[in-house]
This record gives C-alpha cells, structure tokens and sequence, in this order.
C-alpha cells in the first residue's frame, strides 16, 4: 500500500527530546503502516509525559502488525533515550512490537545508565536483534556533495520509499571531518564531545523536508555549515528542532557568563540561514536554561505571517512561546504584566530581568513544549529588542473566569501527498486528539479529518460535549509591511471560538 500522509509529533516529554513519525496508507479509511521514533529521553518530566508516551504506545499497538520500523537514538543522552522502555511497557504483551531497526548515535558503552543499557535491553527483551542495531559509522552523511543531493541508503526508508531519513551528518568528531573516515573512536568524554556526535536527521516526503537536530553543537553544526555549503536541499524545509533544545552554550560554545565569539556566532547563523526552516520548535522545560532566547532569535523561521492562533489570548493571532531569556529585551511603556505578587518576575529598570524564564505572546512561526509560565508573560515577537506587556487571556463564557492556559503542548504536522503541511497543537496527546489552536485553512489541523481530531471548545470545563456548537470567531488575519490595515489570510470561512474545557 502506498504512503497516503504521514504525521510528525514534536512529543512534550518534559525536559528531553522525543519526535513520532506515523506513515499512513492512501485507502479511504487510512490505516497506520509504518512507524519511526527519533529519541525519547527526559531528565524532568512534564506532568503530560504519561499521557503522551501513551499516544505513542497506543498508536503502535493499533497496527495490524505493531511494530517500530526504526528507533533513532541521536545519541546516549539520558534525555533522549530514558523513556523508551517506559513506551515499550505501555504496550500490552498481547500487541508486543517488532523493533526492526536501531540508528544508534555515539558510542554503543555510553548507553549504559543506572547499569542498563538501551540497546542491549532492546534484543535482551526479544525487540529486536543485534543485527537490527547499527551504528552509523564516524563521519557519517547521506549528501552527496558533487551531486548537490542526499544519496545512498538511508537511515530508514518507507516500504514505498516516498519517506526517507538522511543522516544529514551523524558521529562529527572534530572541525575537520574525514568524510571517508568511517571507523574512528566515538567515545565522548566530556558533555560537548557527546552532544557533538549527534545524528541530525533530515526526513522527507513529498519534496518536503523537517530537521531533527538532536543535541547538535557548535562543531557540529561548523561542519553541516561546510558539506552543504551552495545546496538547495533545503529549499522546502518545512520544520527544525532547535538543537539541544535550544542551549546557548553549545550552540556558541561559551560558558554562561561569556560573550561569544564572532566566529561562533557566524556559525550559528549560516547554519539557522542553511536550514531555511518555515517553523521551529524547541523541546525544553525550564532546565540548564534552555531554550535560549539568543539562540531561538538567531533561528528566525522564514514563514514571516501568523498562521496559528490561541484564540484564549486576549491579542490577536498569537499563541505562547517561552524562552530563557539570555539578551536584553527592552518594555515598552516599562508596563509589567499583570502578576501575584510572589511569583511575578522582576525587571530591571526598562528591561525584561535577564536569567529568567519567560513567556509570550507571540505571532512568530516558533513553538516550544514549554508553552506557558502563566505569572510571567509579556508581548513579544522574536527578532526584535522590545516587548511590551501582554493583554492576557480571555474571559470563559461557561464559567466566567478567566481562561486556563495549558502549561505544555505537543505540535504535530500533517503532512501530505501534495507537499502541503498542517500543524496544530495539543495540550496533551490523550485521545481523541484535541487541539487548542486555530488558523488558516490549508495551514491549521482542523477538527475531524481521517484521524477525528477533537477540538477544545467542543468541550464544557468538565470535558463534557458541548451540543449546538456554534460560536464562531473571526478567522485568522495577518500584517503585513505592504497591507499595513488587517486583511483575511485565507478564505473567510469561520472558526469555532475556542473555549477551555479544564
């Protein structure tokens, strides 16, 4: 059966890093073929994380044959590969999972933690074998840099071959890589040298691309800035995770109260400007000050409209992001947002207090799993030097207070057959699927489809089924330098207004 859509989940698992890949087949009730799991690791879990690696588990179990098609392990980070037992268990015996193959990043020993190790785990455990387990090699890549194009075998391919992974590069040791080099030692001593060997994976489907980055760092990301130097296989990079979930200090490799150097600084760029990316996402959760607000400014997402909103927020066509903030961000007004007295975050003199995380509401094509401090928000857009305070959330009309926001969210794509791409985001993964945001058609997951998406402002605060739902706000609008006055951004098809069902 040939690949009909594929759905891609930016997994909130607290402070770590997990991302699904589900393949579906092109029947009239589409069923799900082929799975692939990029890490699944976390060092402090988000009160949602069970219900997430539920999705996962349930999903898999779903199958008329379940089974993993490939487990990607970037590389032997605690948060990135902590979790994969705890799916794995959430599996009944009687729907087991073949694990049919493993891309491990790194050094198999450095696996081990708490005296077990993953990988020996998967085929201890009867998942898979140690055939099934393989290492991609030192200096590992898929481009082709005479060619201008990935070749090769893939990492893992769909059994059509319409969805491939690449290693966009896999196990960089140094800044000056042997391409040809396939067999040095990956042991990684220090933080940086096991981040460094992390496997960024390219996936593609219908002339469309997203990029898992893992916990790239600056070398890391030096030598992709080197082999892709001129190509065009980006050109349609739908999504980028932000490496390390967004870490300043291995991204520019400077300590926390050092500047960067120019150098670091213009490797960063060239690679967020090779990455051409629309969207960006960042998996973080308030730990080793991630993700950086420097780091998420220098990854601008090159779709420059709104598209998806939250329409609990007060502003309009926004939704939260939250970010670390590391650079000077001067208050408009200096007018601080409304908080409790206890928790409300300082500011220093005009400026947003630096070494602290905040949220805001925000029209930038960014979205982190961290989705709401709720006392600490401001107004806000990446890329600028100013915010300004924030006009909060709605009143709900079921209960006449003020709108709940989710703390965390998970951002899922679909993407299909004719390379467009639908994202949308979900306060957890339980199911049915639930969205809480809104947009544009032909860019927003709506309601219904084949997989029967939910909506919160179906849902009473008790998460009863509203009946007669028919309040419906106006569709999402954009601005724009030429159309300085609002205009529609889509067809003037309306929208359900959004209500909290917590």
């Amino acid at each position: 059966m040939a690949t009909g859509f594929i759905v891609l989940t930016v997994v909130d698992v607290g402070q770590g890093q997990c991302t699904f890949l589900e393949v579906y087949d092109d029947s009239k009730t589409p069923k799900l073929i082929q799975t692939v799991m990029m890490d699944c690791g976390s060092d402090k879990k988000s009160d949602d994380t069970p219900t997430n690696l539920e999705y996962i588990a349930t999903r898999v179990a779903s199958m008329a044959k379940p089974a993993f098609d490939c487990i990607i392990f970037s590389h032997s980070d605690k948060d990135h590969i902590s979790l994969t037992q705890d799916v794995l268990d959430l599996i009944p015996a009687s729907k087991k999972p073949v694990v049919k193959k493993v891309v491990y990043g790194g050094d198999y020993d450095q696996y081990e933690k708490s005296h077990v190790n993953i990988l020996d785990d998967l085929q201890t455990n009867g998942y898979c074998t140690k055939k099934d387990i393989i290492s991609p090699g030192s200096y590992k890549t898929n481009y082709d840099k005479k060619n201008g194009k990935f070749a090769g075998r893939p990492l893992w391919e769909s059994s059509d071959k319409a969805v491939k992974i690449y290693s966009v590069v896999a196990n960089v040791l140094s800044n000056d890589p042997d391409w040809d080099s396939n067999d040095e030692d990956l042991w990684g001593s220090k933080a940086e040298e096991k981040n460094r060997v992390s496997i960024i994976c390219g996936l593609y489907y219908a002339g469309v691309s997203y990029v898992i980055c893992g916990d790239a760092t600056n070398v890391t990301m030096s030598v992709t800035n080197q082999l892709f130097k001129g190509t065009t296989v980006f050109k349609k990079n739908e999504m980028t995770t932000l490496p390390h979930h967004g870490s300043r200090a291995t991204a520019y490799a400077v300590p926390r109260t050092k500047d960067p150097s120019d150098a670091a600084v213009k490797v960063v760029n060239t690679f967020a400007k090779l990455m051409n990316s629309r969207i960006l996402t960042a998996s973080a959760f308030e730990k080793h000050r991630h993700p950086s607000l420097m780091l998420m400014n220098a990854f601008l997402p090159t779709l420059t409209k709104p598209f998806l909103r939250d329409a609990r927020l007060k502003q309009q066509n926004t939704h939260r992001l939250n970010a670390y903030v590391d650079i000077d961000i001067e208050i408009k007004n200096n007018t601080p947002p409304p908080t409790k007295k206890k928790k409300t975050g300082k500011t220093s003199g005009d400026f947003v207090t630096r070494d602290s995380v905040w949220s805001f509401d925000s029209t930038t094509c960014t979205f982190t799993t961290r989705y709401t401090n709720p006392w600490l928000v401001y107004s806000y857009n990446l890329g600028n030097d100013k915010c300004e305070a924030s006009d909060g959330v709605k009143t709900n009309k079921t209960t006449k207070a003020p709108e709940v926001i989710n703390p965390h969210a998970c951002w899922q794509w679909d993407g299909l057959s004719d390379g467009e791409c639908l994202v949308g985001g979900y306060a957890d993964l339980s199911l049915p699927l639930t969205i809480f945001t809104s947009g544009a058609v032909g860019l927003a997951i709506q309601p219904g489809g084949p997989l029967g998406r939910r909506a919160v402002w179906e849902f009473d605060k008790d998460g009863n089924e509203i009946a007669g739902k028919d309040s419906k706000p106006s569709p999402v609008t954009v601005r724009s330098k030429n159309i300085p006055a609002r205009q529609l951004a889509s067809s003037p098809k309306q929208f359900q207004r959004l209500q909290q069902f917590y």
